[in-house]
């Protein structure tokens, strides 16, 4: 068996989710958890979108990790689960396997700030699935918890593990059969750009099944344990030149082993080439990402001379480096 479907399997499916509080251990502070009840990974069946775009299909799913907890933050109280609404879009009417792609939303985001880009590669032959993890606790730094940075990095591998079981399953399920599990990619934006780093390039939490990434305007900092290593596999880095953050694609695309693409975009900052509302740069992030999928997840030799071709029509307002290998 291929190493990246190599897997655990969860439990068996739950009826309800239910909530009842438990002190925490004594000698803890006096905050009270609250207990996921039932037990099993889906505590309801996927709901059809009734806005999706024409010709995509979207599902929205809602996964319970019951191997670990979720810290209070705010007026979240905690849990002793880790509860996961998770987006996905597939192309319509197209019953083969397709290539699949896990895209993380930023910082305290979710994936309806990403719905635009999701639509673009669900359009062009991909199964898109996009996680909605609990929002991430602040150091006074403003950076995220690094314990939360981990935690995100398992809720992406944990979805991706329920999503490839329904893919495969015998039960009847919107997934079955759509997707292609060899060919799996890696997406994220701002703070999600860093847990794809941790699932291609870190010790803490790497994750073999993936075989191609894109970060976007991502943060490359520190985890609590482990460190950087060389990724074996194709990365795309795609950020503005204005965005404060960019010092952080600049540093890391020269440890990145090939093949590996920077694309630059000119006078533009963090968030809108994009999240909705995107600006007039989108059409280079979608045109340089799908042409990166195909050529790295499905075989498509024009892939990448098509990133070179879009720079090329887009000179002055996006630079390229690479290197290929």
């Amino acid at each position: 068996m291929d190493a990246r479907r190599t897997r655990r399997r969860g439990a068996a499916l739950v009826v309800g989710a239910a909530l009842a509080f438990v002190a925490l251990p004594a000698g803890a502070a006096a905050t009270k958890v609250a207990h996921c009840a039932g037990a099993g990974s889906e505590p309801s069946s996927p709901v059809a979108a009734v806005d999706a775009t024409p010709g995509i299909t979207q599902y929205e799913y809602t996964f319970v990790d019951r191997s670990r907890g979720t810290p209070a933050l705010g007026d979240r109280g905690a849990t002793d689960c880790r509860t996961l609404p998770v987006v996905v879009r597939f192309p319509a009417g197209d019953p083969s396997p397709h290539p699949l792609v896990l895209l993380v939303h930023g910082a305290d985001g979710s994936p309806a700030a990403l719905a635009s880009l999701a639509d673009v590669w669900a359009a062009a032959g991909y199964v898109v699935v996009q996680p909605h993890f609990p929002a991430n606790r602040k150091q006074k730094s403003g950076k995220a918890v690094g314990d939360d940075l981990v935690q995100q990095t398992r809720d992406a591998r944990f979805v991706l593990d329920e999503v490839l079981d329904r893919a495969a399953a015998a039960t009847p399920d919107p997934l079955q059969g759509q997707v292609d599990p060899l060919h799996i990619g890696a997406a994220g934006m701002s703070l999600g750009g860093q847990t794809v780093y941790g699932l291609i390039s870190h010790t803490c939490c790497r994750d073999g099944r993936i075989g191609a990434a894109v970060v976007m305007a991502g943060v490359h900092d520190p985890f609590p344990e482990g460190s950087y290593v060389k990724q074996q596999l194709p990365v795309l880095l795609v950020q503005g030149n204005l965005d404060v953050g960019y010092h952080h694609s600049l540093s890391s695309f020269p440890a990145l082993a090939p093949p590996k693409w920077f694309v630059t975009l000119e006078r533009e900052g963090h968030s809108a080439p994009f999240e909705v509302p995107r600006d007039s740069s989108s059409g280079i992030v979608d045109s340089t990402t799908v042409a990166f999928w195909d050529q790295y997840l499905r075989g498509d030799a024009t892939g990448g001379p098509r990133i070179v071709a879009e720079v090329q029509a887009n000179a002055g307002r996006a630079s390229l480096e690479t290197a290929i290998g």
